[in-house]
């Protein structure tokens, strides 16, 4: 057997719907708005944030009304910013221990895709998606230390711009 890398990406990550897929290419449409992943560039797993934007570390958390396992109904979306403990920083290979659990981004990016059902086509489609760029210091202020965020308080919290606002809003929000 000879290893072919390309079937291998089709194997892994084909199904864009599944909920890790899903999440990777929220932070590849995001990192594409603010056109910071050049073309020989590889995501870093683990990493304490996804992207980096103008000296800003960016959170992009992603979520969807229809899941995998659910196709004739929709889910209650919902997205994670629990504060950490720790944080390890890919750039310096060095784990940092915070004295207080903190959010480590600068700015937050939620990214919702709306279609329902969900395929890969309209997943890979960025008019399916809508997109709330809220600063780290918003949610800390506003949410304290909650776990998780539903699209109603983010509502209250930002308005969602499409795929083509993504910059701009972060822009604005990093001056916050």
């Amino acid at each position: 057997m000879s290893g072919d890398l390309t079937e291998f990406q089709r194997w892994a990550t084909g199904n864009l719907v599944e909920n890790r897929n899903r999440g990777i290419y929220g932070e590849w449409l995001v990192g594409q708005a603010l056109g910071v992943i050049g073309n020989d560039e590889v995501r870093q797993e683990w990493d304490a944030v996804d992207l980096h934007f103008d000296g800003l570390a960016i959170e992009v958390k992603t979520s969807g009304v229809s899941q995998t396992w659910n196709q004739s109904g929709s889910s209650t979306p919902r997205f994670g910013i629990a504060r950490q403990k720790r944080a390890w920083f890919a750039e310096t290979d060095d784990w940092v221990v915070y004295d207080e659990p903190k959010r480590s981004a600068d700015v937050y990016v939620f990214c919702l895709h709306q279609s329902a059902p969900a395929t890969n086509e309209n997943v890979a489609d960025p008019e399916s998606w809508s997109f709330w760029v809220i600063a780290t210091s918003t949610l800390d202020n506003e949410l304290g230390d909650q776990s998780s965020v539903g699209i109603s308080t983010l509502d209250q919290l930002a308005e969602p711009v499409d795929w083509s606002g993504i910059k701009a809003a972060v822009q604005r929000a990093a001056r916050r």
